[in-house]
């Protein structure tokens, strides 16, 4: 009976060793990734457009910014138009202390939600009126599946920004005032 208990400890303790070493090793996980993890950034080409100097037109400015999530591109874009143009010799031409309330897509349409100070802090007249919303929508449809923006202020639709333009309805996109540069 010795011999037999003997036995049984050394199967045991073999046993419980295997077990150990096996669950100790690190395990080969080729399963689906951790779905806490964030998306990996990316770098995304924008072309935004400002008023030049004289305000007789836009001129494009290409910006690489990091996009996390494809589905706010139109936001980011939105809010690198509020922050203003890098190139000194270009102006902004939504005022800074705009605020983004949304953008949202729906079937081809950009509909941009902002805070009232796109009215309130506008330094006025036609031109700057046609300067940001043709900047603003020049810029938005860039993007494949913008066909058209919808300007909203505060969430509802405004019949105009500033008295120039019609704003209710959606504006398309007009290259007229895009200012090639010189061959």
């Amino acid at each position: 009976m010795t011999r037999h208990k003997f036995r049984v400890l050394i199967l045991s303790s073999i046993l419980i060793l295997g077990l150990l070493i096996t669950g100790c090793t690190p395990s080969d996980q080729t399963g689906d990734p951790d779905n806490n993890q964030p998306p990996a950034a990316t770098e995304q080409e924008l072309t935004l457009y400002f008023a030049e100097a004289g305000a007789n037109g836009l001129v494009a400015e290409k910006r690489t910014i990091e996009v996390e999530d494809p589905g706010q591109l139109s936001s980011l874009i939105v809010q690198e138009l509020i922050a203003g143009p890098v190139n000194d010799s270009l102006y902004p031409t939504i005022p800074p202390e705009t605020k983004l309330i949304s953008v949202k897509l729906e079937a081809g349409t950009a509909m941009v939600d902002f805070s009232q100070e796109i009215i309130s802090k506008h330094w006025g007249g036609s031109t700057g009126e046609t300067m940001t919303i043709m900047s603003l929508v020049n810029s938005l449809t860039e993007l494949s599946e913008v066909e058209r923006v919808q300007i909203l202020v505060e969430g509802e639709v405004v019949d105009s920004l500033l008295g120039h333009w019609d704003s209710s309805e959606p504006i398309e996109r007009d290259e007229s005032l895009i200012l090639r540069p010189q061959s």
